[in-house]
């Protein structure tokens, strides 16, 4: 069959198939159908429109235009709206389906698309939200920029060691950055360098990660390598994950959501760039250009282009919403590791020839090359125009608008792997490829310290904090001690000067007058930053009561969740079920009417009415069975959901109470 524009589903779950006495698959049902009516066309060696129906695995990866079957919605399925003479181009073209035939694959696919008797279904999860905007959003938002609520605080996974991560990010508007780590994306506050948040990725390994441009949402692609790769977006104040898009074969290497926030756009290493829409999470476009693994992926300001770099050093520009090529830029000689766009029209590309070319698509023409590093890692840059890049010579390196070298920061542990910059510039983070994270203050060089790819658990943390409260409080007797003792010096030396008689005999006490006076101020520096730093650590351990607590709250509602899931799922299984029933019991009725003439017709007729009565029984003690199941689960839940008011409460008084607020530390 000749396919229109194709959609899938972005993401699937996989439940148990509702009537397994009515299971329409794949190779029973479905194959035979095909053979007879459109492998002329769509076969192995002559897929018209790069469409195979010869195999299971060939249908569900669908042809040029993208996939064609949505896993329980046969009216969103394009093999369906087809064959019903729904949707241009029909099929087959000269002619309709039999009745028969076409209900089959609405069953097909409304079951869940399965291969065999032994699969599981596979039905679609569209999002919960429509993310749209009215129009491309990329200026400040009005009012406080968004930053996170009450979001969880305990680390998903907790490791012996840490792994390298291309997955960093800062928001545009917050001082907030996302670092990518093994199942899960951490957020931290660039201002406190303390942890704000963890967004588990239960999917495998966050492999790019980015912020929406007004703020709201963090995307994170990934997965796990030749097995699955998806794209999660979460809202940052709620830390809910909103929508995953992608149901791929292999890791999503890179992705972003574009500032219409109506498309998102992953790449990997099938070399194809796909679009998937945030309102109905289905695959729009799949575009083919690219001659080897897609790296990098970026929508520009206004959401009329996307563009993406490949590890053969191509970079294409799309137009966003069509998903046709508007250009392709060659002049790369190594893989293209990251991508930003200056202005709507002008695009920054890094390459591992440690080049960053700057690109017109306006003029389908280079504009600009800088040698940033020996051999290029990453560019990001700031919405004012500010930018970054790391290299393999060890080196950071930040430019300001006008493309001009800044501050060289240097990597002392191993060669970096990405580098970004805070929203205002501030502060320039870096990973390498031991996992260890650099943070330092753009201004004055300083290196800082807190984040990590690999952070404690909440009681790791306690246990620290409670250790180094001990430590201060029992330092700041001491640094009182030295103080006192310090200002004693400096006012009997000063004492000594005034003293004196004559020059000759001041000038030796001046100086150490001088060397006094500084130990003083030394001494009243370090009783401050310990003062500070006691007060950080006394906030902290509010801070931690607050996440232990609230990790229990949201087990709570992930579980109770979870459970209601279930529920509905033993509901609807039930009901469809009977729905089978109903079905057999027609098909009865028809049987019985059917007029035949010889011992073998009625043989048939016999054996057909015995199976249909067979079918009636077993899905009977299935609607019987899955109701039961149902109703067993509603008392537990009952109670659950009252846990869950009740954890909450107590969560809102305790937070209520708390006299927790970040602090900075001028001195970390």
């Amino acid at each position: 069959m000749n396919t229109p524009k194709l959609l899938l589903a972005a993401a699937v779950v996989v439940l148990p198939f509702a009537a397994s006495a009515q299971k329409v698959t794949f190779d029973e049902h479905i194959l035979p159908l095909f053979k007879n009516q459109c492998l002329k066309c769509h076969n192995a060696e002559k897929p018209k429109a790069d469409l195979d129906l010869s195999t299971f695995s060939a249908t569900m990866k669908g042809g040029s235009s993208g996939l064609i079957v949505t896993g329980g919605d046969p009216d969103g399925s394009s093999l369906y709206k087809v064959v019903t003479h729904a949707a241009e181009p029909t099929m087959p073209p000269k002619s309709k389906l039999a009745d028969k035939e076409i209900e089959l694959i609405k069953k097909w696919i409304a079951g869940g698309v399965l291969e065999n008797s032994g699969s599981k279904a596979i039905v679609s999860n569209r999002p919960k939200v429509d993310l749209s905007l009215t129009a491309a959003s990329f200026g400040k938002p009005e009012g406080a920029p968004p930053m996170p609520g009450d979001l969880l605080l305990e680390p998903v996974v907790r490791t012996t060691r840490t792994s390298a991560s291309t997955a960093l990010a800062t928001s545009p508007w917050a001082p907030l950055v996302a670092l990518g780590g093994q199942k899960q994306v951490f957020l931290y506050n660039t201002d406190t360098l303390q942890l704000a948040g963890v967004f588990p990725f239960p999917e495998g390994y966050p492999h790019d990660v980015k912020f929406s441009r007004n703020g709201k949402l963090l995307l994170a692609g990934g997965g796990r390598g030749a097995n699955k790769g998806v794209v999660a977006v979460w809202d940052i104040v709620t830390g809910e994950r909103i929508i995953t898009a992608g149901d791929e074969l292999d890791v999503a290497l890179a992705a972003d959501i574009s500032s219409n926030q109506k498309w998102i756009a992953l790449g990997g290493p099938d070399r194809l760039v796909k679009i998937y829409s945030t309102a109905t999470g289905e695959q729009l476009y799949k575009m083919k250009k690219h001659t080897d693994w897609v790296m990098a992926a970026e929508f520009n300001h206004t959401s009329t282009y996307l563009a993406t770099g490949d590890r053969n050093g191509g970079v294409v520009v799309w137009d966003a919403e069509a998903g046709q090529e508007v250009q392709t830029f060659t002049g790369h000689r190594g893989a293209i590791t990251s991508l930003a766009w200056r202005t709507p029209d002008l695009l920054v590309s890094a390459s591992e020839d440690g080049s960053v070319k700057t690109w017109s698509v306006k003029e389908g023409a280079q504009v600009k090359t800088t040698a940033a590093h020996n051999s290029t890692v990453s560019v990001r840059m700031t919405v004012d125009g500010l930018m970054v890049t790391a290299g393999r010579d060890k080196t950071i390196t930040t430019w300001d608008k006008e493309g001009n070298k800044g501050k060289t920061f240097t990597i002392t542990n191993d060669l970096p792997v990405r580098a970004t910059l805070s929203y205002e510039g501030k502060r320039v983070i870096a990973t390498d490829w031991t996992g260890r994270v650099y943070v330092w203050d753009a201004a004055d060089g300083r290196e800082l310290t807190g984040l990590s790819l690999n952070p404690p658990t909440i009681a790791e943390q306690q246990q620290q904090v409670a250790k180094r409260i001990t430590d201060l409080e029992a330092d700041l007797p001491k640094l009182q001690a030295k103080l006192a003792e310090a200002t004693a010096t400096t006012i009997k030396a000063k004492a000594d000067v005034e003293a004196a008689k004559d020059a000759a005999a001041k000038r030796p006490l001046n100086l150490a007058a001088e060397v006094a006076a500084k130990k003083q101020d030394e001494a009243k520096a370090a009783i401050e930053n310990a003062e500070s730093e006691l007060k950080i650590a006394k906030s902290s351990v509010e801070r931690l009561k607050l996440g232990a607590f609230y990790a229990q709250v949201w087990k709570a509602k992930a579980d109770f969740a979870s459970h209601k899931d279930e529920q509905k799922r033993l509901l609807a299984e039930a009901e469809s079920a009977k729905g089978a029933i109903k079905q057999a019991e027609d098909d009865i009725k028809a049987a019985k009417k059917t007029k035949t003439t010889t011992k073998e017709e009625k043989e048939k007729l016999a054996k057909r009415i015995k199976g249909l009565e067979q079918t009636i029984s077993e899905n009977k003690k299935l609607a019987s069975d899955s109701k039961s199941a149902a109703d067993k689960m509603t008392k537990p839940l009952t109670a659950e959901e009252k846990k869950l008011q009740a954890l909450t409460t107590d969560y809102q008084k305790l937070k209520a109470a708390s006299t927790s607020t970040p602090v900075k530390s001028a001195k970390l």
